[in-house]
């Protein structure tokens, strides 16, 4: 493993939901698997025993790297072409 940081990929994506799974079925929804995820970065970070960590801004550090790779991720998708606005009115043929 490098020292590059991390290494995001759709693999680990794959793996963590499945895991997720095997823990609780519902995290099939999305919301719920994230919500798990989300909770167990909290624990750990709660169970850390580091007197010279201020839990209180590695918390908001998590948030803001959270905030990072989402905005990163989704400057990564295509751009749509912004919708036109339709006009007019449609009558089936007779």
């Amino acid at each position: 493993m490098s020292d590059d940081g991390i290494q995001l990929s759709p693999q680990l994506m794959d793996d963590l939901r499945e895991a997720l799974k095997k823990q609780d079925p519902r995290t099939s929804d999305e919301t719920m698997a994230m919500q798990y995820l989300v909770a167990s970065a909290g624990m750990m970070l709660s169970d850390m025993n580091n007197p010279q960590m201020n839990k209180k801004d590695a918390l908001n550090d998590l948030a803001g790297f959270m905030t990072h790779v989402f905005e990163y991720m989704e400057a990564q998708k295509p751009q749509m072409p912004p919708q036109q606005d339709a006009f007019g009115v449609w009558k089936p043929k007779s």
